[in-house]
């Protein structure tokens, strides 16, 4: 049975491992510094309203993590959910905990968020199937970043 709950600070090193693995693989193009994935668990342990981190667990045992951050779009009329980050651990994937998580995100906000809104990595054909199938959309947007 998968489960999902909020991050608590047991949580850390199982987080960290996680995340070292969520940005060594095809998920992402490039890794981040660890103190970034540091800062990353300290900012949602103080229950910021812009963050969220969800521990899956199956059967009792870590089986991966989604990160969640927030903003108000105008083009999405209300709240929107961005999923920042989904990692299910090699040995868990391919048992639909993805596909549960999504499920269950539309469950958990329900009636709050306009819009749901993910990146994916061109090369990354797993999760864009599972992301189609879920109903989300490409978008015709080109994406661009200034890091400070």
């Amino acid at each position: 049975m998968v489960q999902f709950r909020d991050f608590k600070e047991g949580d850390r090193a199982v987080f960290l491992e996680m995340c070292r693995g969520f940005y060594s693989g095809d998920a992402v193009d490039h890794a981040i510094p660890e103190d970034y994935m540091q800062a990353t668990f300290d900012e949602i342990l103080r229950q910021q309203p812009y963050l969220r981190g969800i521990i899956f667990e199956q059967d009792g045992k870590p089986a991966g993590y989604g990160q969640l951050s927030f903003t108000f779009s105008n083009e999405a009329g209300g709240f929107v959910v961005l999923i920042e980050e989904i990692y299910v651990l090699p040995e868990f994937q391919g048992n639909g905990i993805g596909n549960a998580y999504l499920e269950w995100l539309k469950k958990e906000y329900r009636g709050k968020a306009k819009r749901f809104r993910l990146e994916v990595c061109s090369g990354n054909s797993g999760a864009i199937r599972l992301y189609s199938k879920k109903g989300f959309e490409k978008l015709a947007y080109e994406q661009m970043i200034l890091d400070l």
